[in-house]
This record gives C-alpha cells, structure tokens and sequence, in this order.
C-alpha cells in the first residue's frame, strides 16, 4: 500500500490510510462474492431478510501450521 501513496508526513500517512481502506471497503471486488464489492455484501445483507452465505475459503498456510505443531 505505501507503495502507491508518497508519504512524507502524518498529514500525508493519514490520507494514504484512508484512501487504502476505502479502496478495501469500497471498490475492491471479491471472486468469493460473485465479483461485488464487501460494501454491496454488507448492503444487501441488511436488506433482506436472509442474507446469502459465503464460505470462508480454507487457508493453507494455517492449516498446513496446525498440521505441524497442533496434535
């Protein structure tokens, strides 16, 4: 994220923040949510009276850690 943002003060580290999570929030589209943005998730969740159900994908990394050090 720092990345695409120049940061040379507080001022500056603020905005790159805000412009970052709303970018998350806002704009970026989710595969897993049949290409919406979380913000059109969320909107629709609080419109109807059952929200649609998205399985939280596995993630190899934990699992393959629980694997390693959890009997």
């Amino acid at each position: 994220m720092y990345c695409m943002y120049e940061i040379v003060d507080e001022k500056s580290l603020i905005a790159a923040i805000n412009g970052y999570m709303n970018f998350y929030n806002n704009e970026r589209l989710q595969e897993r949510f049949g290409c919406r943005t979380p913000l059109e998730v969320r909107q629709e969740a609080l419109t109807v009276s059952e929200p649609a159900q998205y399985p939280i994908p596995v993630n190899r990394r934990i699992q393959k850690y629980k694997e390693k050090w959890i009997a």
